[in-house]
């Protein structure tokens, strides 16, 4: 909520030293049980993984000499917060000094560890020191209508990404202007870095004499509306202050590299984007926001609400989320969303209704951010002081192979800001919903108090997931900080891939056959426990049981499922009864989980032949015999196509050509055929047919009683 920027960096760097022992305690246990990095499937064409094989270079970090915005050595802003490849960004630029400066334009992400891509240097230019940025008396807005200095062409080979424009000037002195590049397309994740709340927090000029944000802290001047210090609208067209990245580097950029090291497919944006295009979100499978993401419009929410409603995941890498509703306005240039407004009180917000700037939980907006992200705003604690992130509910598929057990602890990614669960607030909507964690901790104001982070299921099937700290990316990678943990690689991971393949939850048996066999020959059908997108669940370890419309069919006995399994296995099974069948699979604990499919059996070799005639026949009339052709289990065999010879006792018919001639079976017989016979001979005779390949398929008739006509 606030914070003492300048100086927590090298406090929280002091208080991460009293997690290392423990920290190596960690690693030594888990870390050759489980690798860091967790692979998700990459996808074809992945532009991610193809721009962190290029060469990196670690020159993007500032050097010794940065900037400060009292003297100003070099500063800068940008036109927008985020530019679309093949369009233009405008940058603004003072030195004081006027002199030259050089502008090297690098993309952030892993690049081998390195964190950076040099994309394009530019210099040395003629700088100029600007004027200073008026402050609104009324509003406290600070707009610095600079002349511009430099305006880039965004190739449209630039990998979308977090950029940062390192700016130098002619004697050492460095500083950032950073930026989003977007490419639009339909990436796997959406990532939303969060500049409005860089915003919020930025006091430029901070020179403790006109500098203003929208906190009292550490705004300077006259009093505005809002009754002291502070602004209660800022203007994007102006520097951020200190190393001008906002927050960027204080807690993003973990989770940019270990997104990138992992090869997931993302592409960015900014909330600016997602405030005035919330229909990007449905292009993803998952939405992402990290880190300190505090000031949202109510565009923003409603589009991550729908987004999520129509089956978009939602994963939420930070905490204070959603806390504070802002609006925008246009420049004074007329250019939108370069202004963000929030009062922080309905007495003065000349807006009343549904988009007053308050907290969104408050009258008159009365909409939690727990509804959205599952989690909300409780406390914080000072720079420096992160408290252990403590599991409950180990048992949760977020937690799958990480080896945690209830009450189980990781060092230091707890803080600066927390969230927990308020049950005196509705809860979003859902189907199932867990807490994941309760992690105990003393605020700065002295108050006692827990986090909590949180998995549910939206009604639509989308999962949502809230780390509720802050910290949670600083748990990634060790950037900064040595607090890199194997186990919140893995959740993280595992929250990932649930959003990518579906979370390892079993939602149905599916089982698959052969469309036609024989009877009597074995033939395999694979049994599948399927999470929500159809994968496979590898947990699975339910005990199956498999019935048929075939009463005769060879069934497997009940199995279960081994973790060899992984969460398929294949079954034999023989049919008998020829025609139309089912096999049915279904788990003993939970019938709900069962599965159906139908074969066709084809009747197998034949084993018999049956002949039917009369009982009685006068003599030189002819009369109809039948030949059925059947299986080892008395299916007709339809497939047969033998040859068939008849005899008879009656050996003058037989000379006189009044038994059939010899025939072969066709498909249109389908095992059986009918036959015109004439006995001559009055008595008790018999006729025999016989396959002429195969004589052991062969059948004689009953006696039939010959009578004189």
């Amino acid at each position: 909520m606030v914070g003492r920027r300048s100086t927590r960096v090298a406090a929280i760097r002091v208080h991460c030293a009293s997690f290392l022992v423990s920290a190596l305690f960690v690693l030594s246990v888990f870390g050759a049980a489980m690798p860091s990095l967790v692979r998700p499937v990459r996808a074809a064409g992945n532009p991610i993984v193809t721009e962190n094989q290029q060469p990196g270079d670690a020159s993007w970090q500032l050097g010794s000499l940065v900037s400060n915005d009292a003297t100003g050595q070099i500063k800068g802003y940008a036109s927008t917060t985020s530019v679309n490849q093949n369009q233009s960004i405008t940058f603004y630029v003072t030195t004081n000094p006027a002199q030259t400066y050089t502008i090297n334009f690098f993309r952030i992400g892993w690049y081998g560890s390195l964190g950076g891509r040099l994309r394009l240097h530019v210099g040395p230019l003629d700088g100029v020191t600007q004027p200073s940025c008026p402050t609104d008396r009324t509003t406290g807005t600070i707009d610095c209508a600079w002349t511009a200095s430099y305006t880039l062409s965004v190739p449209g080979d630039w990998t979308s990404g977090v950029y940062l424009g390192l700016l130098t000037n002619a004697h050492g002195y460095q500083n950032y202007v950073i930026f989003v590049v977007k490419d639009g397309r339909p990436a796997a994740f959406l990532y939303q870095e969060s500049v409005t709340t860089g915003e919020a927090y930025n006091n430029y000029p901070d020179d403790r004499v006109t500098g203003k944000s929208l906190y009292e802290y550490n705004s300077y001047g006259a009093n505005t509306v809002a009754g002291d210090q502070r602004a209660v609208k800022v203007s994007f067209d102006r520097p951020y202050t200190a190393d001008g990245a906002a927050l960027f580097l204080d807690w993003e950029v973990y989770l940019v590299r270990w997104l990138e090291r992992n090869g997931y497919d993302v592409t960015y944006s900014t909330d600016v984007d997602t405030h005035a295009d919330g229909a990007a979100l449905l292009n993803s499978k998952a939405f992402i926001s990290s880190g300190h993401d505090e000031y949202w419009s109510m565009e923003m929410f409603n589009a991550a609400a729908s987004a999520r409603d129509a089956g978009t995941n939602l994963a939420f890498f930070g905490a204070d989320t959603a806390f504070w509703q802002v609006r925008f306005e246009s420049s004074a240039a007329g250019i939108p969303n370069r202004v963000m407004v929030c009062y922080k009180d309905a007495a003065i917000d000349p807006v009343q209704g549904p988009t007053t700037t308050v907290a969104f939980r408050d009258p008159p907006v009365n909409q939690p951010e727990q509804t959205l992200v599952g989690v909300q705003f409780t406390n914080m604690v000072d720079y420096g002081n992160n408290v252990g992130y403590v599991v409950t509910n180990s048992s949760n598929w977020v937690y799958a192979g990480t080896g945690f057990q209830d009450g189980g602890s990781v060092p230091g990614i707890v803080g600066y800001e927390m969230d927990r669960l308020m049950t005196n607030y509705p809860p979003p909507p859902n189907t199932s919903y867990t807490l994941l964690s309760h992690s105990p901790y003393t605020s700065s104001g002295r108050v006692s108090d827990y986090a909590n982070s949180s998995i549910y299921r939206a009604p639509s099937g989308a999962w949502v997931f809230a780390a509720g700290s802050i910290s949670w990316s600083w748990g990634l990678d060790d950037f900064n900080y040595t607090l890199a943990d194997p186990r919140i690689q893995r959740v993280t991971a595992n929250v990932l891939n649930a959003f990518l393949n579906g979370a390892p939850i079993v939602q149905k048996l599916t089982m698959s056959a052969p469309a036609d066999v024989t009877a009597g020959q074995a033939f395999t059908v694979r049994v599948t426990a399927a999470n929500s997108q159809g994968n496979p669940v590898a947990t699975y370890r339910g005990t199956v049981h498999f019935s048929s419309s075939d009463g005769q069919a060879v069934l497997p006995a009940n199995y279960t499922f081994t973790g060899a399994d992984a969460g398929v296995h294949e079954f034999s099974i023989t049919m008998k009864a020829a025609g139309n069948q089912t096999v049915t699979v279904v788990d003993l604990a939970d019938p709900t989980l069962t599965a159906t499919v139908s074969v066709r059996v084809t009747a197998g070799p034949a084993a018999t032949l049956i002949l039917n005639t009369p009982s009685e026949a006068k003599a030189t009339q002819a009369f109809n015999v039948t030949v059925t052709v059947r299986d080892q289990f008395g299916d007709v065999a339809t497939g047969y196509r033998g040859t068939v010879h008849f005899t008879s006792t009656d050996l003058l018919a037989q000379s006189l050509g009044d038994l059939p001639a010899d025939y072969t079976f066709t498909s249109g017989d389908a095992g059986t055929h009918t036959f015109s016979v004439t006995l001559v001979t009055v008595g008790n005779q018999t006729i025999t047919v016989a396959d002429t390949a195969n004589t052991a398929l062969r059948a004689t008739s009953v006696p039939i009683t010959v009578s004189a006509l």
